[in-house]
């Protein structure tokens, strides 16, 4: 016999109190969570795979746009008007002046995720999110497939387009075309030293 269950409310937080719960100690200052669609998430500890994905693409994005944009690691991305707060691995600002990060001077131009724990969450929910918040490209780095996947163009709640490429292949950021990244060089080699 089928029986019948109760629907469950969900609590959903906006940014302000997310901020404001982190101020009053009920988020603690270590604790790796981020808000998707007024849901805060705890994120997977971080492995070995992921740190070095993660500083290998910032330090090849900070030396390729330097004096161009502004190269942030795990920098909130508020998105009020989403009831978000994600904490992309890479975050990609149009003002070359870090200063700026948060403030009307700057905007995303390109979010990187390093995904090993995080695939499907990254791959999913998260590509809607930042289409919708009109980020022009988005970019997994999926660790498990060894590929890039790279999503241009955002409307309607999703991309245009998505991309998979290849540790062969080549990528250019659309905001910056003139910069050519090999697709190897944001797949770290983790084998021992």
């Amino acid at each position: 016999m089928a029986r019948a269950v109760d629907t469950i409310e969900q609590r959903l937080f906006t940014v302000e109190e997310y901020h404001r719960m982190a101020e009053a100690g009920i988020l603690s200052p270590n604790e790796r969570v981020e808000l998707i669609r007024g849901v805060i998430h705890a994120m997977s500890p971080k492995k070995r795979p992921h740190v070095v994905g993660v500083t290998g693409a910032l330090k090849l994005l900070e030396k390729a746009l330097e004096g161009r944009a502004s190269v942030y690691q795990e920098a909130p991305l508020v998105l009020e008007e989403l009831d978000s707060e994600p904490e992309p691995d890479v975050l990609v600002c149009s003002n070359p002046d870090f200063r700026a990060y948060g403030t009307e001077a700057t905007s995303a131009q390109l979010v990187i995720e390093i995904a090993d724990s995080s695939r499907a969450r990254d791959l999913g929910v998260k590509v809607a999110l930042y289409a919708e918040a009109g980020v022009p490209e988005y970019w997994v780095v999926d660790l498990a497939e060894r590929r890039l996947v790279v999503f241009r163009g955002p409307r309607g709640g999703g991309y245009q387009s998505r991309s998979t490429l290849d540790s062969g292949a080549r990528v250019s950021p659309v905001s910056w075309p003139d910069i050519v990244i090999d697709v190897a060089a944001l797949l770290p080699d983790v084998t021992p030293l």
